[in-house]
């Protein structure tokens, strides 16, 4: 399938096709002060270092048209010595609308860094906060403590305040899994009384195998879910259960009730593939709704909560979604790692391994130029970048967490070379197109 032409489809975002990139995640340091359970740092081995500032002036072709900018990674950005001077460097030559910003731990924050960063130009922070119960915490973010964070917002607010810089927009963000979904509501209330404007929360990407229980969602796709219950509500009205097919669909001789349930299942598969939806029946048809129904209870009331407080909320979903987005691809988004290389996305920034339902995928960072070899313009036009943008853009991709195949050879190995469609592109293992994470932009 050729690739979109974009001249001729208007309805296609224009972001991908500008000749400059619209947005810059740049990751000043790899470095960090802490060992929090969910970091892709606890999976990934590439070493650790901090971008020079030699580098980041090869960024600044794209600052006067750049919507926005943030400066974090893997690691902590107040660790590089040199913050400072990238924002104001960056802010002398970006738009007025332009937005730079970081997440942060916050535990290295004090009053007199947190002046410096409004001063420099500094518009958006995220603190990390994952729960308001201290053992907690501190079990989460190892190395720090609620009070780091509270600290660290009361900084900010001061400095703001001081500075007369309304400009400056403070979050926090907070990844959810099941050990605390129950301190979101709870924490809403308590970023709200320390004057946040925002909160993004993110749900948990597995980076260990025994961590990818720690997960409130499963990989199985919204339209999958939709067409399981329509199911489930036929068995039900005949007097069986969905579950119970594990256990009758191998007999050689099926009671009446049973050849009604593997009916059934066969129905249901056969409407899935006339519709192009994926499952994976064995783990769809046996699926602990529990889990699910807890996330968007606590969502729920979080979302209620927030709208008491006037704190903006930004939730991920529930379930993947059928419908593929990538708001990196489609925002023109470039990722800097570094060493400089120069990435599309999050998902293809490092080289680590993942886990969605006990399946393991390794990824390998997918780059398309260095700036100490080239300028972020020369390596955003270059072909390779430009068509990897414009493939994306189609979407022809499977969804290999939801494959009843799941995960096979075309994927599972950490040297890709194409999925199942024969595409080049990793996309068809990401679950950040399909609604699962929230990231500061």
């Amino acid at each position: 399938m050729s690739a979109p032409d974009p001249a001729a489809s208007p309805s296609l975002p224009l972001q991908p096709f500008l000749p400059y990139p619209s947005r810059l995640i740049v990751e000043t340091s790899s470095r960090c002060n802490l060992e929090c359970v969910m970091c892709v740092k606890r999976s990934q081995s590439e070493g650790e270092g901090d971008l020079p500032e030699a580098l980041f002036d090869r960024l600044g072709p794209a600052f006067p048209r750049l919507e926005s900018l943030v400066l974090n990674g893997v690691g902590e950005p107040l660790l590089h010595s040199g913050l400072e001077a990238m924002i104001a460097r960056a802010r002398s030559s970006m738009p007025a609308t332009g937005r730079i910003g970081f997440q942060s731990n916050g535990s290295l924050l004090d009053s007199g860094r947190a002046r410096r960063l409004i001063e420099a130009g500094l518009d958006t922070i995220g603190i990390s906060a994952d729960a308001v119960t201290p053992d907690l915490f501190a079990s989460i973010r190892r190395g720090a403590e609620i009070s780091s964070a509270d600290r660290a917002l009361a900084v900010l607010d001061a400095a703001r305040r001081e500075a007369g810089a309304g400009r400056l927009r403070v979050g926090i963000e907070f990844v959810a899994m099941r050990s605390n979904l129950a301190e979101l509501p709870a924490l809403v209330s308590w970023a709200a009384r320390r004057k946040v404007d925002f909160i993004l929360v993110s749900q948990l990407f597995p980076y260990e195998r025994g961590f990818a229980a720690s997960a409130a969602y499963d990989s199985h796709l919204d339209a999958a879910l939709a067409l399981r219950e329509k199911y489930r509500l036929k068995a039900e009205a005949l007097g069986s259960r969905l579950e119970d097919y594990r256990s009758v669909f191998m007999k050689f001789t099926k009671q009446p009730p049973e050849l009604e349930l593997t009916r059934l299942v066969n129905e249901m598969t056969a409407e899935a593939l006339a519709q192009g939806i994926s499952l994976r029946i064995e783990g769809l048809l046996e699926r602990d709704d529990q889990r699910a129904e807890e996330c968007s209870r606590y969502f729920a009331e979080a979302a209620r909560v927030a709208e008491l407080e006037g704190v903006k909320l930004s939730l991920p979903g529930v379930v993947p979604r059928s419908r593929r987005e990538c708001e990196f691809v489609e925002g023109g988004s470039a990722f800097v790692s570094w060493k400089g290389d120069v990435h599309p996305c999050y998902f293809l920034w490092h080289r680590y391994a993942c886990y969605i339902d006990g399946k393991e995928k390794l990824v390998q960072p997918r780059s398309f130029g260095n700036l100490a070899d080239a300028d972020i313009l020369a390596i955003w036009q270059g072909e390779a970048f430009s068509t990897f943008r414009r493939n994306v853009m189609r979407y022809d991709y499977p969804y290999c967490f939801n494959c009843g195949f799941a995960l096979c050879d075309y994927v599972e190995g950490e040297q890709f070379e194409t999925d199942c469609h024969l595409n080049e592109e990793p996309c068809a293992a990401c679950l950040w197109c399909q609604g699962m994470f929230r990231c500061l932009s």
